[in-house]
């Protein structure tokens, strides 16, 4: 299980354009993440994000939405649930291609609610 999750972060971190890819729980706590070493402006979003993980999944749970996104300093934040217990975060830089990241995150996100459902 936790091979499938780790070899699904490593290929969506691998996409041109992708910052950090991070496995959240629903409360907000960091379950897994790739980034590229210290980088203070990624740090400052994911504190940011562990305030607001809960109370974005309850707004995306009330509208039906699949996935949502943020754009927070200069980076596009991908929010998409992975299970009832986890969702994945993919931060990319504003010049990443949109359309390939926001596919690949939802990829990443169903093959990851396999491995945690």
């Amino acid at each position: 299980m936790v091979k499938g999750v780790e070899e699904t972060l490593d290929q969506l971190y691998e996409i041109e354009g992708v910052e950090a890819c991070i496995l959240y729980r629903i409360d907000g706590v960091p379950i897994t993440l790739r980034t590229p070493g210290y980088r203070e402006h990624l740090l400052e979003t994911m504190f940011w994000l562990e305030k607001q993980i809960k109370h974005v999944l309850g707004e995306m749970n009330r509208e039906g939405l699949k996935e949502t996104i943020f754009y927070f300093r200069n980076n596009r934040i991908l929010i998409a649930p992975t299970s009832k217990s986890t969702v994945l975060v993919t931060i990319t830089e504003p010049e990443a291609n949109q359309q390939l990241t926001s596919l690949e995150t939802m990829r990443a996100s169903k093959i990851i609610g396999g491995f945690v459902a």
